[in-house]
């Protein structure tokens, strides 16, 4: 096994990860690196030049949106135990908490109006006028700044987002399939976030992240690999159903079909001992990799309806994935093409057509709303 890598970006603030299998590897430098993931392929797959287009000019948010926020705590909860979560989703502490402590101006100066000091200054003299008197409490700013410095990554949660993520890794565990696999509301006996970057058979940089990877066991013989989604929209009769058409409209098999081409290189890198970070004990890793066959189990949290957790488990060598493997290979030869032909730092553009001639059949007769089309005017 190698050591852990120094993480050193590009120019441009992208990064460009030697081919491995890494561990504890941080999701912002996973999804900076400019290696093609299955988000990628899609957009490839539909909008070649938007994709383009939106990688050279990012348009950069101020805040994360807060349905991905809400995602990314709920993996945090279920893939690295409640420690983690509190370390970067903890509640903000609040001057409730601490009654004893002094946090407003007035009340700074109440207590050195009861030790006869002066009340002259700003809030920061104040404080150290305080201080230097043998029974002063401590200042809830100070405690927040504290807090805040071993909370480094911290993104703050609404008490509401933070009952409903507990609710819905509270399901999971009842999940009769998922219980075997958790405890406390976290997965268990697996590895957590594996990244896999690799050289595929067209020269192509490419990556891949499972959510949770599980071994096989003396009473299965397949791997697994945990993929957690969660949705609100609701189509279909049931919570099955529901889940079902979120694979189709989000094209998730795509996804599973571009992963597997990871899971299937990482043996490679695994035995040329390209594995950085830290793995789990003894031989795991080469367990998971030669197992017999895959299968990949999506965890769907129904967040429309009580946090209600659908699981959906399929053989990645099913033929549903017949489609999603041409997609894939169409939407990596729609790459090359382009950057064959522009470039892979310009702007794309499709190749010259034929100008479209129209004629009188081509447009709708619908009323548009214009005067002349309404029949008082006419």
């Amino acid at each position: 096994m190698s050591e852990a890598l120094d993480f050193i970006a590009n120019p441009d603030g992208t990064y460009s990860l030697a081919p491995g299998i890494y561990f504890n590897l941080p999701e912002a430098i996973y999804h900076a690196d400019n290696s093609l993931g299955s988000t990628s392929i899609k957009d490839l797959a539909t909008k070649p030049c938007k994709w383009q287009y939106d990688r050279l000019r990012p348009n950069k948010e101020v805040s994360e949106p807060e349905h991905l926020k809400w995602g990314h705590a709920w993996h945090c909860r279920v893939l690295e135990g409640k420690a983690a979560f509190d370390q970067r989703y903890a509640k903000l502490p609040t001057p409730n908490d601490f009654p004893k402590a002094l946090n407003t101006a007035d009340q700074i100066k109440d207590f050195l109006r009861m030790h006869g000091q002066k009340l002259t200054g700003n809030k920061l003299d104040l404080m150290s006028r305080a201080k230097e008197l043998d029974d002063c409490p401590e200042f809830f700013d100070e405690i927040l700044a504290k807090w805040h410095f071993d909370h480094p990554n911290y993104v703050e949660l609404s008490d509401r987002m933070v009952r409903e993520i507990e609710d819905a890794v509270s399901n999971m565990q009842r999940d009769p399939t998922l219980t075997a696999v958790m405890e406390a509301g976290t997965l268990i006996d697996g590895a957590a976030e594996m990244s896999i970057f690799w050289i595929d058979e067209r020269g192509l940089r490419r990556k891949c992240r499972f959510d949770y990877s599980l071994a096989p066991t003396a009473t299965r013989s397949k791997a697994l690999i945990v993929d957690l989604k969660s949705f609100a929209t609701y189509k279909g009769g049931n919570d099955e159903d529901a889940a079902i058409r979120k694979v189709y409209d989000m094209a998730y098999d795509v996804q599973v079909a571009a992963y597997m081409e990871g899971y299937h290189a990482a043996l490679k890198l695994l035995e040329l001992g390209m594995v950085f970070g830290t793995p789990p004990a003894g031989n795991y890793l080469h367990k998971f990799l030669t197992a017999d066959g895959a299968d990949w189990v999506w965890v769907m949290m129904r967040k429309d309806n009580a946090m209600v957790p659908v699981t959906l488990s399929i053989d990645t060598e099913d033929k549903m994935f017949a489609h999603a493997k041409n997609i894939v290979a169409a939407a990596l030869d729609t790459y090359r093409f382009y950057t064959n032909l522009w470039g892979s730092d310009q702007l794309w553009t499709p190749p010259p057509q034929v100008p479209l001639r129209l004629n009188h059949s081509v447009m709708p007769t619908y009323n548009r709303g214009i005067q002349y089309e309404q029949p008082n005017n006419r």
